[in-house]
């Protein structure tokens, strides 16, 4: 008797699945993703610099509010919060970790796989579903970008929810305003300026259709109502607070400067981006070229295909470049590439009159050992690609800062006020000091700084320790060699020692 209930069982949920496959097909595609993308998520120590910064605003966010991101306790306008809300409701909810800080962008990967594999079970297309899933999950650019706690694969995400209302009204769906205006919100609101790729992917599209994108119904309008909705408030707040400050920071530094010189010592050419995607997307990036040929001829895929090369070109333009600035057409080159890749597979097999058993295994087998193998070769390239750009000193002493800040910072210690470091001999900064801390770190110096000298508030603004110690004593964390050219009208006590740093406490005497 139970061995015929648990039959039926077992039967009624085939049936259920088979019934429903489109739906039970993007779950499994959502549950693969998740074991790609998810474990280990939090092993590593936050990196410096993007990781480390974009942590910590979003830990400050819970105690001085959401509204005006603050770094290192002062006001922060390089990006639009969006991202920074989302991690900050996470260390809310979970507490804060590293975990939730890259959780962000690794539920925004999970999100763009299932919409993907969603789109194309919709058409009825299996084949091209899950070839957009395996494309996605063994590109190793998508991967990167989906498991550091940076902006752009939410970014990602709001252009493929705006190119999914592109295709909708091509296909004379005019709902499809709706998407397109609420993923161009979550565009801008997530990282600015690089959403006018698809403004740009709108006009060609509507030039291409002849003017068909150009009907503006109510559904165009109201979108346009919506998008102003989500996007106006905040940044008429930002300005009416802040005014000139805002502007020059949220637009000059980070936008005007970025596009018209390389800073920050990215020094690139021109073909970079081809690069990136021969040692980030191997071995798919060699079909790229017919996979988006093909998605122009096709009205269904000529947005994803348009979309693709704007971020190409656009960011190509771009004079400051960095690997993961293109991450947005990683899953439009996915998409056009499944397309084109199913069609060939399909034509082939009709063309060899193999079963499709001994077919499709033969080809899945083939798959997995050329992946693999493109894997070992981009290795070495793709480290290299993302590493540090400072030296292995630097590198080491920043890893080792992390280990002691966490040992000293566990339980807050009894001397309040911020953290001074100290240390010289090369550009270290100070975002991952701030975040492990938990508190406002200075830079310090014994002598005041030249008139003359470059400051920055990431890597060097200090002021001299009479300064900083002149309202009580403080916590220090410095290089081991500088420890003996304390002077003498201070008293040192250390606290926590490593093979090339150390924590103390510092007073006047």
């Amino acid at each position: 008797m139970d061995n015929t209930t648990h039959t039926t069982r077992s039967t009624g949920i085939l049936e259920l699945c088979r019934s429903n496959w489109k739906t039970t097909s993007t779950l499994l595609a959502t549950l693969l993703a998740c074991a790609v993308l998810l474990p280990l998520l939090g092993h590593k120590p936050l990196t410096n610099w993007d990781e480390g910064i974009y942590a910590e605003i979003s830990r400050e966010m819970l105690s001085t509010g959401a509204l005006v991101p603050h770094w290192n306790y002062q006001p922060w306008f390089e990006k639009p919060p969006l991202m920074l809300w989302i991690t900050a409701a996470f260390f809310k909810l979970f507490g804060v970790h590293e975990f939730w800080a890259r959780a962000g962008s690794a539920f925004s990967g999970v999100t763009i796989v299932a919409l993907l594999h969603a789109w194309f079970a919709r058409r009825n297309d299996t084949l091209a579903a899950w070839l957009s899933t395996f494309i996605l999950l063994t590109t190793f650019g998508f991967l990167h970008v989906c498991r550091v706690g940076e902006m752009d694969v939410l970014l990602s995400l709001g252009c493929c929810i705006a190119l999914y209302g592109l295709t909708s009204i091509e296909s004379l769906a005019p709902s499809g305003w709706y998407l397109f205006w609420s993923g161009l919100a979550i565009a801008i609101m997530t990282k600015g300026a690089a959403s006018a790729t698809l403004v740009i992917t709108a006009i060609i599209v509507a030039a291409l259709e002849r003017g068909n994108l150009t009907r503006l119904t109510r559904h165009f309008w109201l979108g346009l109502s919506f998008f102003l909705l989500l996007v106006l408030p905040w940044h008429l707040y930002m300005f009416h607070s802040f005014g000139k400050g805002f502007l020059s920071e949220y637009l000059g530094l980070h936008v005007l400067t970025r596009a018209t010189h390389q800073i920050e010592d990215h020094i690139t050419h021109w073909w970079y981006y081809l690069w990136v995607l021969l040692i980030s997307a191997a071995p798919f990036v060699l079909l790229y070229p017919w996979a988006i040929i093909e998605g122009f001829r096709r009205k269904e895929l000529r947005a994803w295909a348009v979309f693709a090369v704007v971020v190409l070109c656009f960011f190509t333009l771009i004079q400051t470049r960095l690997p993961h600035y293109i991450a947005p057409a990683y899953p439009a080159l996915a998409l056009v590439t499944a397309v084109f890749l199913a069609d060939q597979l399909r034509a082939l097999q009709r063309k060899r009159q193999q079963s499709p058993n001994s077919f499709w295994s033969t080809t899945a087998v083939l798959a997995a050992v050329i992946c693999i193998a493109t894997a070992f070769l981009t290795a070495g390239p793709r480290r290299r690609l993302h590493q540090a750009r400072v030296g292995p000193d630097i590198v080491s002493a920043e890893k080792e800062s992390i280990q002691l800040l966490r040992e000293v910072f566990t339980q807050p210690p009894p001397i309040s006020g911020p953290l001074l470091t100290w240390w010289e001999g090369g550009e270290r900064s100070i975002a991952t000091s701030v975040f492990y801390a938990k508190r406002p770190v200075q830079q310090i110096q014994l002598q005041p700084p030249s008139a003359s000298a470059p400051s920055d508030k990431y890597l060097f603004r200090p002021e001299t320790l009479d300064d900083a110690l002149a309202s009580g004593p403080r916590i220090i964390l410095l290089d081991k060699y500088l420890v003996p050219q304390i002077p003498s009208q201070f008293s040192y006590r250390p606290i926590a020692s490593g093979r090339s740093m150390e924590i103390g406490t510092i007073n006047q005497k």
